[in-house]
């Protein structure tokens, strides 16, 4: 009997410490979005200080309180502290699972929590430590401290635990990187040309159009959408690339200094293109003389015979091209290796003449839509060009290539209306892009948008230019933030927009109920950037 008592107050003991994962999920949900990176997670806790501890809370309130009842009974018959102790041990696991159902909801989550199999070696690690935790308290003989303390910092046993696990994971990482390197180094004795792609913006559209236009003549792998880390990229390699591959195009991207390098050693390119240098993810990068040194780094991992090209920005690109010591091409503007003329723009796209060195002429067209696309198409027919493809080719690839999703992607809404979307990592440059588009079609212009994140110091400046950009081209800005959209405000009043037309809402549901009942045949709404849900 007493044995059985001993087991039930040592399962109620330790029901806090179980009840910390169900009820955690957002938390899990915010690292893995943090792409496991400490300091973007801190950040993130401290971002969203409501929603992430009010789950820790809410299951330390409701495990005392289930303590305190089965310590009632403490005094009395053993059958009933069993069962009491037990029941309040249930509903603890019980609320555990409630919190955390409402703490995330996956209906409403724009980028699901995915139970990976390092997310599952994280929960069995954040497990063990609560469960330490607690077995140390339990030393203390205090009633019920247990389940006063462990959901309470449950924060904290999770970065524990992922301290913990870093090491397993970078050695698990390595394993798989390795494997990857020895089959990409193996289908490049066979013939198979490894490219790479990185810039601030504008990679994933010059991969997707390289990639149909090297389709046009030999198998190409291009990584897929987002795919742009050591992990992603090695999971592509190990799954998808095969010996009939001729091209192997890797997207990088670069959250941190040294993301470019690593994957430039990692997927060793004999050719890169650099995109744009902008103030992208200043936030984790620190300044753009580092965002610049990054982005550098695909470059200088080029070998010796290795070719790179470059968008003639007259700033921070070109500079780089001239930095250069490898074989090398600049695009954009006329005398360059590369230029458009004859350009004709519409919301269904634009054509344009191809013109190069040596008299080269190719009329091109193009379902991609905005001048900014034609700059990306040049930088993709620059490296096709040099890969052996006829300017006929290059043409056929072009008029392939269809939009890329949540970039500039137009659709008629049932209600009527035209939806822009581009809310994908939107930046001051790629806004100005998007305003241009919305500008070429008729009717009323409507911006949606949140306004930019991860730009550091410059987060508000760039918000309060991106009001006054609007303001020469919208005709209404609906606001999703009440507090982190005061910058694009001030600057819509700096630049006399009318008031009246400024409408601010709390999310992009409450939003998106305004679209739909507001506009209709006529009006063009441009969803200009998303934020991820550790932003929201």
């Amino acid at each position: 009997m007493n044995a059985v008592l001993s087991l039930a107050r040592y399962i109620l003991w330790f029901a806090p410490a179980v009840a910390i994962l169900p009820a955690g999920r957002l938390l899990v949900q915010y690292f893995q979005l943090s792409s496991y990176q400490f300091g973007g997670f801190l950040r993130t806790l401290s971002r969203q200080r409501a929603r992430v501890f009010w789950p820790g809370l809410a299951l330390t309130l409701l495990s005392v309180l289930f303590t305190f009842l089965a310590s009632l009974s403490a005094d009395g018959p053993w059958l009933l502290e069993t069962l009491l102790s037990l029941a309040a041990a249930g509903l603890i696991l019980l609320s555990g699972s409630a919190i955390g159902f409402f703490a995330y909801q996956e209906k409403k989550a724009k980028k699901k929590l995915v139970v990976t199999p390092r997310v599952k070696r994280l929960g069995v690690a954040w497990l063990v430590v609560a469960l330490i935790v607690s077995g140390l308290l339990r030393r203390l003989y205090v009633m019920g401290i247990s389940a006063l303390v462990v959901p309470a910092l449950l924060p904290l046993w999770l970065v524990i635990a992922a301290l913990i696990m870093w090491p397993v994971e970078k050695g698990i990482q390595l394993l798989y990187q390795t494997d990857a390197k020895r089959i990409l180094e193996g289908y490049k004795k066979s013939g198979l040309t490894a490219i790479g792609i990185t810039g601030s913006y504008g990679k994933t559209t010059v991969k997707n159009v390289l990639a149909s236009i090297l389709s046009q003549q030999y198998p190409t792998l291009a990584s897929p959408v987002s795919a742009n880390t050591p992990v992603a990229l090695s999971r592509c390699i190990r799954d998808e690339l095969g010996p009939q591959h001729r091209y192997f195009i890797a997207e990088m991207g670069a959250r941190h200094p040294q993301d470019i390098r690593v994957l430039s050693r990692f997927i060793k390119p004999s050719l890169g293109i650099l995109t744009a240098i902008g103030p992208q993810h200043l936030e984790t990068l620190g300044s753009e003389e580092k965002v610049r040194e990054t982005k550098y780094a695909l470059i200088q991992g080029l070998p010796p015979d290795g070719f790179a090209v470059f968008n003639d920005d007259g700033r921070h690109v070109s500079a780089s091209y001239r930095r250069a010591q490898v074989e090398k091409a600049l695009v954009g503007e006329p005398g360059d290796d590369l230029w458009a003329e004859d350009i004709a723009l519409s919301p269904e796209g634009s054509s344009f003449t191809l013109h190069g060195k040596g008299g080269l002429r190719q009329p091109c067209e193009t379902k991609l839509p905005g001048e900014h696309n034609i700059r990306n198409i040049l930088l993709a027919a620059a490296a096709a060009l040099r890969l052996g493809l006829s300017p006929a080719q290059v043409a056929q690839g072009v008029a392939q290539v269809k939009t890329v999703a949540f970039r500039l992607q137009a659709s008629r809404h049932p209600k009527g209306y035209i939806a822009i979307n581009n809310g994908f990592n939107t930046n001051p440059a790629a806004s100005l892009k998007a305003l241009e588009v919305l500008a070429s079609y008729p009717g009323r212009h409507v911006v949606v948008t949140p306004g930019f994140i991860e730009l550091g110091k410059q987060e508000e400046a760039a918000n309060r230019q991106l009001g006054r950009d609007m303001a020469a081209v919208a005709q209404e800005v609906l606001l999703v933030g009440v507090r982190r959209t005061q910058p694009i405000r001030e600057g819509l009043l700096e630049a006399e927009f009318d008031e009246s037309h400024i409408h601010t809402f709390p999310s992009l549901t409450e939003a998106n109920r305004h679209v739909n009942q507001a506009y209709g045949e006529g009006d063009v709404v441009l969803y200009e950037n998303d934020l991820p849900d550790q932003y929201s």
